[in-house]
């Protein structure tokens, strides 16, 4: 992934979870998965944030995924 595109990427995962968890602040990482399966790009953040949401980490990360679908089409090449 290029630099331009990791930020771009960081920055509608942080929007995302704002939306989702305003009082939530995580650090966001991207890192490549070790099994190729699991996709290109991997991120811990829904981990970070569920246990001060008080939420399952799993549905967390779905609606991360859902919140991220649309706005994240400008970087799927």
């Amino acid at each position: 992934m290029l630099p331009e595109q990791q930020k771009q990427l960081i920055s509608l995962i942080q929007a995302a979870v704002a939306r989702l968890v305003p009082e939530a602040s995580p650090k966001i990482l991207l890192e490549r998965p070790k099994v190729a399966a699991h996709g290109d790009i991997a991120s811990n953040v829904a981990m970070q944030i569920a246990k001060p949401a008080k939420r399952n980490p799993r549905e967390l990360a779905q609606q991360i995924v859902d919140a991220l679908a649309g706005d994240a089409q400008a970087l799927i090449a």
